[in-house]
């Protein structure tokens, strides 16, 4: 078995796309500048271990993807974390495998269902843990199999998900837990620049005032971390700027304006047509640092690092999606996410232990936001108690509520929506949108009558009218963000079909 590589200038630097013939034993590599190649390997990844022995596929200390053949086997890698993916499709052209959801529909000239509006509903499931997400997405040609932390093997016949290794460390104690994470961290940074890649990485940190971000930087410090990115602001305006807590830690800060997607041409198509969501599409005001860099996070802090009562397992449930949806604009710009808390997460039940142990009592605060294990970290790197971690911010965007898509991108949405159904404002009637707004008179008289004491109900209704409220256009942005984004796959491709298939629900399987 061999890799059989085209290179296309014209691609996102770190996307790969790679086609396997039964029975053949050339696997067929399509891919970006910046994707690493050897005989016997090629990835856009770094992990802990020595670079040109190539064995990402034998750690779970894995961020990125790529593929390592030993013997008749292939081993396609998924990132350790659940903000990255591989996506799948079986065709009689092939089994496609590809680091990008855009580029494989694009490859298999393969289309979504304009009108189905449940693609966030479906790609949130990722929260419910790997064995409860809805595994697969319908196309014109199929069923896309989409693989989170999980790695896939190739026999030269068949494609099977495997796991990834699972080894039981020690994290008995909050000093050997944190001394892992801290090996982990020299172990990547060791990997990432190693002299035999054609192109290294450098640690970039983020920086806020919550718990997850300081702590990972004061962690990732010690494996050469110098320079971090913090957002000007929040969602809803307050200053969320980590600079004093940067300096503290003698970190160069450089501060990202929130809102600058909004001022860029189809900004948010990269974040939305990764998962039907786009809430980190504030991330682009941070373009130009992002180039090359190993791009560290707190992404599910809030939930490996909290003292949590709620039942344990290793299926990485998680609260959010958050992260997610920069796993198509990574690729993009060039950059590897790195999520710190996603590092041995398999023993989460062990990390909560120590969250709720006694020697971790002097760190218990604030009551009711409590991360005892990032309140020791940060603290004991000499960060005042009250300056981090008070309480809960976010610098997200929610494009379904209260930021819908920038002028640009609406004329260019409607315009599709127009094309698409008939309508520029999609398939919402006009008797659904008088609905909405009976809805929330009706909420609304409900909230004016309600004694205040009732602050349980009061919470309710506002939540209903927040939902009622919500820009209903948006359920059909992913299909309209998913074209834009495959336009950028458009040459080198290798052709499977004159034309893309349209999606017909009647012929097409359901997952």
């Amino acid at each position: 078995m061999h890799f059989q590589y085209t290179r296309l200038a014209d691609w996102p630097p770190l996307a790969w796309l790679a086609r396997c013939l039964p029975f053949e034993r050339a696997i067929e590599v399509f891919h970006g500048d910046r994707v690493e190649i050897t005989p016997d390997w090629f990835c856009e990844a770094i992990w802990a271990g020595p670079y040109d022995a190539g064995g990402f596929d034998r750690t779970d200390v894995v961020f990125g993807s790529g593929c390592r053949i030993r013997g008749a086997r292939a081993t396609f890698v998924s990132s350790a974390s659940t903000v990255d993916r591989l996506q799948t499709l079986e065709t009689p052209d092939g089994i496609w495998v590809s680091n990008s959801l855009a580029c494989l529909l694009a490859a298999a000239r393969a289309t979504v269902d304009p009108l189905y509006p449940r693609y966030f509903e479906d790609f949130r499931t990722v929260r419910e843990g790997l064995l409860r997400y809805r595994p697969t997405l319908a196309s014109s040609r199929g069923p896309v199999r989409l693989t989170y932390f999980g790695n896939l093997e190739w026999d030269g016949g068949r494609l099977r998900q495997v796991s990834k290794p699972a080894p039981v460390r020690d994290f008995g104690s909050f000093v050997k837990y944190r001394a892992f994470l801290g090996q982990a961290l020299r172990d990547l940074a060791d990997n990432m620049r190693g002299h035999e890649r054609r192109r290294g990485y450098d640690f970039l940190g983020t920086i806020s005032t919550g718990y997850d971000s300081p702590t990972v930087a004061v962690l990732a410090r010690e494996a050469g971390l110098s320079t971090a990115i913090t957002v000007d602001r929040s969602r809803g305006g307050a200053p969320d700027s980590g600079e004093e807590i940067a300096a503290r830690l003698g970190l160069r800060a450089h501060v990202v304006e929130r809102d600058v997607w909004r001022r860029v041409a189809l900004a948010e198509v990269p974040f939305i047509a990764a998962d039907a969501k786009g809430e980190d599409v504030y991330f682009k005001g941070a373009e130009e640092r992002l180039v090359g860099a190993a791009l560290l996070t707190g992404f599910h802090g809030d939930a490996a690092w909290s003292k949590t009562s709620r039942p344990l397992n290793t299926e990485i449930v998680r609260k959010d999606q958050s992260g997610l949806s920069l796993s198509e604009y990574r690729l993009w710009i060039g950059f590897i996410h790195c999520p710190v808390p996603f590092l041995g997460i398999r023993q989460l039940a062990d990390i909560n232990a120590i969250s709720r142990s006694p020697e971790m009592a002097p760190w218990d605060w604030p009551r009711g936001h409590s991360r005892p294990i990032c309140r020791r970290i940060v603290e004991e790197a000499g960060l005042p108690r009250r300056s981090f971690g008070i309480g809960k911010r976010a610098a997200s965007v929610l494009l379904f509520d209260e930021e819908f898509l920038s002028p640009g991108s609406l004329a260019d949405y409607r315009g599709w929506l127009a094309d698409h159904t008939g309508d520029p404002r999609g398939p919402t009637s006009r008797s659904s949108d008088a609905l909405r707004q009976l809805s929330d008179r009706v909420l609304g008289m409900v909230a004016r009558f309600t004694p205040r004491r009732w602050s349980r109900a009061h919470r309710v209704v506002d939540g209903l009218r927040r939902i009622g409220k919500r820009e209903p256009r948006f359920r059909y942005v992913f299909p309209w963000a998913l074209a834009r984004a495959g336009r950028r796959y458009g040459q080198g491709l290798p052709i499977t079909a004159d034309r893309p298939t349209r999606y017909d629900p009647i012929s097409t399987p359901t997952p």
